[in-house]
């Protein structure tokens, strides 16, 4: 018994015109406009010096992973 699994069929597209318009517009506005003023402010607390104990700074870094693993999923479902 052997583990190989064939690979999946490609999936039909099952987002709407106007489903694909929202999702593209928050991507938009992830990228362009949430993600840099958060950048903004990680840099800022980071200037402020010790990392460990700065909230502002780790929590502004748990938001960047946040936008960027959303980022990364609407770029998959916006392109299959």
């Amino acid at each position: 018994m052997s583990r190989y699994r064939p690979p999946s069929p490609p999936m039909a597209p099952y987002i709407t015109a106007e489903g694909e318009a929202v999702l593209r517009a928050e991507l938009e506005q992830l990228w362009r406009v949430e993600r840099p003023l958060v950048t903004r402010q990680v840099s800022e607390a980071a200037a402020q010096g010790d990392r460990s104990e700065n909230a502002e700074y780790i929590y502004g870094k748990r938001r960047l992973r946040e936008i960027d693993r959303r980022v990364r999923y609407l770029r998959k479902r916006l392109d299959t």
